[in-house]
């Protein structure tokens, strides 16, 4: 065996070791079980809510646009206020209950109700609250894996849990078109509501109650306008925005492109959806043992490779095109989508959840931004127009990250050299 080899050989080793240790751990393996019901409801539902909301319910895309920009919005709001709760006065379990309820309601609210006024009541006053479930759970799991004496790598720890969420999607989407094919649309929003059901058992069962930290309420009253002011911190925070709302644009007019230009049926929008997961649960797991030093080149090469799959999408003449691109897909979601938490957790070092929170707002002040964009370009520009507009949004990410690169590097040679 070639040391190449055996090098390999001991990393998968390693990474089996570490991944038992985890499982061995209660709190944890209830986190990592809540990460993969968590992607199971949303996979069952997100790849296929354009089509529910412009084909069953009837809106159009800018009303459609409206419906999803309010529930962006409120499910800001509603993370920012249950985080802050959470690194105040209560246990991060507590949240995660008031979020997996929400999404449970929420849902069973969109199993039955077809007017887009209470449509959207439903999701402001209910779904919202399901926002703040992702950012805590990862918030939960880095104070955890620093309590706990395994010896687990957060970054890595992290990325377990961020790959069994995308596990979740390598079935999920192909399942939700089965069962959005034989039961609705109705059948799909009654399966996530259940499954996040499951999701508050695992929570009342293996997440324990623990008291905020001591430090916490001095943490939690600094202003996100003081945390956001700090350079390099601003600088990644409005990039994510900008590739997040590319991701959140595409993930709304990926599935219509597919049906309306490609003809493709929604059991191949299933397929579609469920590629690029296989791809990335190796890739989260080999990016969680990462250096801090490496995170910032990998996530400029995540969305460097995001510009090429939009053009890549925006080219394609059948399916089968789509599902070869969505390999590339795959890198960048495990970079913006699993490396990313344990980089912005870095910059605001014992404020996990704060740290997750301003990440979590990023995505959510992306998807705002996106749902603007697709109901004012969708009539206009076109599903392939989309994918062009995706693809300048994410080189616009791109240049931001690789300026704030350069500027890094400038700043770091003077310090090297004094030392």
């Amino acid at each position: 065996m070639t040391l190449q080899n055996e090098t390999r050989v001991l990393a998968v080793a390693e990474h089996a070791r570490l991944a038992r240790a985890a499982l061995a751990t209660p709190a944890l393996a209830g986190l990592l079980g809540c990460a993969v019901l968590m992607g199971l409801a949303s996979s069952f539902v997100m790849p296929f809510l354009s089509l529910w909301g412009t084909q069953a319910v009837g809106m159009s895309p800018p009303v459609f646009a409206v419906f999803m920009t309010i529930n962006a919005v409120c499910g800001m709001a509603a993370s920012t206020l249950l985080a802050r709760q959470s690194d105040t006065c209560w246990s991060r379990r507590t949240v995660l209950l008031i979020g997996g309820s929400g999404g449970a309601l929420g849902y069973l609210g969109y199993a039955f109700v077809r007017e887009p006024l209470l449509l959207m009541c439903i999701g402001a006053g209910l779904l919202s609250l399901s926002a703040v479930s992702f950012s805590q759970v990862f918030a939960h799991a880095r104070e955890e894996l620093n309590r706990s004496a395994t010896g687990i790598n957060a970054t890595f720890g992290l990325g377990v849990l961020r790959a069994l969420f995308s596990l979740s999607w390598t079935v999920g989407p192909a399942l939700g078109a089965m069962v959005v094919e034989s039961h609705g649309y109705r059948g799909s929003f009654l399966a996530a509501s259940g499954l996040l059901l499951l999701y508050l058992g695992l929570v009342l069962a293996f997440v324990p109650a623990r008291p905020p930290r001591a430090h916490a309420p001095a943490a939690a009253r600094e202003p996100l306008s003081r945390l956001l002011s700090k350079p390099r911190l601003l600088v990644s925070f409005s990039a994510f925005v900008l590739v997040f709302s590319a991701v959140a644009i595409n993930m709304m007019n990926l599935p219509l492109l597919l049906t309306g230009e490609l003809g493709a049926s929604k059991r191949q929008v299933g397929i579609a959806f469920a590629i690029a997961p296989i791809f990335e649960v190796p890739l989260m797991l080999w990016l969680g043992r990462a250096a801090p030093a490496r995170q910032a080149p990998l996530i400029r090469a995540g969305v460097l490779l995001g510009v090429v799959y939009f053009l890549v999408i925006g080219a394609a003449r059948a399916p089968e095109h789509v599902y070869f691109a969505q390999v590339l897909n795959a890198f960048t979601v495990a970079v913006t989508m699993s490396l990313a938490i344990a980089y912005f957790q870095d910059l605001l070092p014992g404020r996990a959840g704060l740290a997750t929170s301003v990440y979590s707002s990023s995505w959510s002040l992306g998807s705002l931004v996106a749902y603007f964009s697709f109901g004012a370009l969708a009539e206009h520009v076109g599903h392939r127009g989309l994918t062009r507009f995706c693809a300048v949004l994410a080189a616009a990410s791109f240049l931001v990250l690789a300026l704030e690169g350069r500027r890094s590097d400038r700043a770091a040679r003077p310090a090297l050299a004094v030392e």
